[in-house]
């Protein structure tokens, strides 16, 4: 099966904008060009109406335009490009008459939290320039309250000098992507030089005097413990604690103080999700109806009850990996610059939007820009390219050595921690277990995975003593009773839930490069992706042998427009 994330980068790749650059001459009216303000990247075949209505922002673009010239201190701006839209923001590059540029960025409806994402975004890039010595893009004017002349959100920034790794990556051979990924590694290294005592995300002190926060102490790796009055720890501003929803439910959003509070507050994050919400999220791995898998909420916060009673048990042992830590949480080849003349070395990481102060093996994951399309490598072992690699026919043998050296570099990448940055090969150790999982998979119980997660609650039974967390909390029974009809129970739902995430990989696999990532393809497969999911999903209907009434049924959990 594809990666998700490395098709999603791919597909990112794939649908472009057009993004003619508008001279202030040409067009003396920047508000009259409504593909600023509207997504023009592709097409959704899932509730389109709604997604474009999330990626919908208006706001005085003239405006705009008159504030970035102020931000680059010079008079009026010369011309205005809008760069691809992303699944958050609208991103612009303004260049002035003397050819300073500017980025601005406004963020979409759907980009987070009003205000808090935008100010946690503006603190973060402060602290990774001056503190954590990270080249991430110096901001020079800002305002996260919507109610000013734009109309909206902004930030504006410097341009980040070089070229997005995306633009050279693919040519790069294995020396030099190794290279850059050990100058990454470097800059991991550096964010974990100030471990934080509180849980939640960075903003300027001043930003939040009206919502929970702590003040901003942290730890060096010399063992110095300073508090930077400027800045503050408030509520956490990642995607979790907003999509699918949850923007509109009222619950804990942080900070915390102990990992323990944190995870806790999760699990009553998706309860009072499930409790609240008109109707439950559509599962994009899993396709329920009739005499299929069906979710309720009953069965949702029965697993979150139960995870809620195993979070003390399943946590790190090893105090290290819940220290907590400032993070990039999407290291992917758009969000990294390199030098033009050498691309390893890196010379900016840009969008360090919901970027939260977590713990570290919540951070442990290799950068995305290293996923692809296979099995992993596990601790440190070293990938081998078969035997028999010359004698297979020309496209098996170049599919095996591309999948060597994705897997190599991997493997690099894994020792090169392990040997240089050991608390986060440990987090990534962790991260491989039962314990993880039972903490991870309960994350996103709202929008699917309760029946699975049943059945390794019961599971655990078999191994509950091994559990590093029990041995060290006192060897506690097992909290759970589970009987023969209970189960049973269990055992249908996972098949169930088994059967329905099969329909969903088969039809991926059916709709083949017409898949819609995200929900998203792009303009000119459109008409092409709904005709494929419309005869796909006769196929499927015929398949089960629904009569009309269940059809009807499927019709109203199908999670595509056709």
């Amino acid at each position: 099966m594809i990666n998700p994330s490395m098709y999603w980068s791919e597909l990112k790749r794939q649908i472009t904008t057009k993004t003619t650059p508008e001279t202030i001459e040409q067009c003396p009216d920047l508000n009259a060009i409504d593909d600023y303000f509207r997504y023009t990247r592709g097409r959704f075949v899932c509730n389109e109406g709604l997604e474009m209505s999330r990626r919908r922002v208006r706001f005085d673009m003239n405006e705009l335009t008159r504030v970035a010239a102020k931000a680059a201190g010079f008079g009026s701006c010369a011309k205005v490009e809008k760069y691809p839209d992303g699944m958050y923001n609208k991103t612009f590059l303004f260049t002035m008459q003397n050819g300073t540029e500017v980025v601005g960025k406004v963020p979409n409806p759907n980009a987070g939290r009003p205000f808090f994402s935008t100010a946690s975004e503006v603190a973060t890039m402060d602290f990774v320039r001056n503190v954590l010595k990270t080249p991430a893009p110096k901001v020079l004017m800002w305002n996260a309250n919507a109610q000013n002349p734009v109309g909206a959100e902004y930030i504006l920034m410097e341009k980040m000098a070089g070229t997005q790794l995306h633009q050279v990556w693919p040519s790069m051979d294995i020396k030099g992507r190794f290279a850059l990924v050990k100058a990454l590694a470097r800059y991991q290294k550096n964010w974990m030089s100030a471990s934080f005592s509180r849980i939640g995300a960075l903003y300027y002190s001043e930003d939040i005097p009206g919502s929970p926060s702590f003040d901003c102490s942290y730890m060096t790796d010399d063992g110095q413990e300073l508090k930077d009055t400027r800045f503050a720890i408030g509520p956490c501003t990642g995607r979790e604690f907003f999509d699918d929803g949850r923007a509109t439910v009222q619950f804990d959003r942080g900070p915390w103080t102990t990992v323990e509070e944190y995870k806790r507050a999760i699990g009553q994050r998706e309860i009072e999700s499930i409790q609240t919400l008109p109707q439950l999220p559509k599962s994009p791995l899993t396709l329920c109806g009739p005499n299929s898998y069906e979710p309720t909420r009953e069965k949702k916060i029965s697993a979150l009850e139960n995870y809620l009673k195993l979070v003390r048990y399943v946590l790190p042992t090893d105090e290290s990996l819940k220290t907590a830590y400032l993070w990039h949480p999407d290291l992917h080849t758009e969000n990294i610059y390199v030098d033009h003349d050498d691309p390893t070395r890196i010379v900016g990481l840009i969008d360090w939007q919901s970027a939260d102060v977590l713990p570290l093996f919540d951070h442990a994951r290799q950068p995305y820009l290293l996923d692809y399309d296979g099995p992993p490598p596990k601790g440190l072992e070293r990938p081998k390219l078969a035997e028999n690699h010359q004698d297979l026919p020309p496209d098996e043998r170049r599919r095996a050595l591309t999948l060597y050296h994705s897997s190599a570099l991997v493997a690099l990448y894994r020792k090169l921690t392990h040997d240089q940055n050991n608390p986060l090969y440990r987090a990534m150790a962790y991260r491989d277990t039962i314990s993880y999982d039972m903490l991870v998979l309960a994350q996103n119980l709202l929008v699917d995975g309760e029946a699975h997660y049943q059945a390794h609650v019961a599971d655990l039974q078999g191994i509950w003593a091994d559990l590093p967390g029990v041995r060290s909390g006192g060897n506690p029974p097992f909290p759970f009773h589970f009987s023969d009809e209970e189960l049973a129970a269990i055992e249908n739902d996972v098949v169930a839930a088994s059967q329905g995430m099969e329909y969903m990989a088969g039809i991926r696999l059916k709709i083949g490069e017409l898949w819609p990532e995200k929900g998203l393809v792009r303009h000119d497969q459109y008409e092409d992706a709904k005709k494929a999911i419309m005869q796909v999903k006769l196929e499927l209907y015929d398949q089960i042998g629904l009569d009309e009434r269940e059809r009807a049924e499927w019709d109203k959990r199908w999670p595509f427009d056709a």
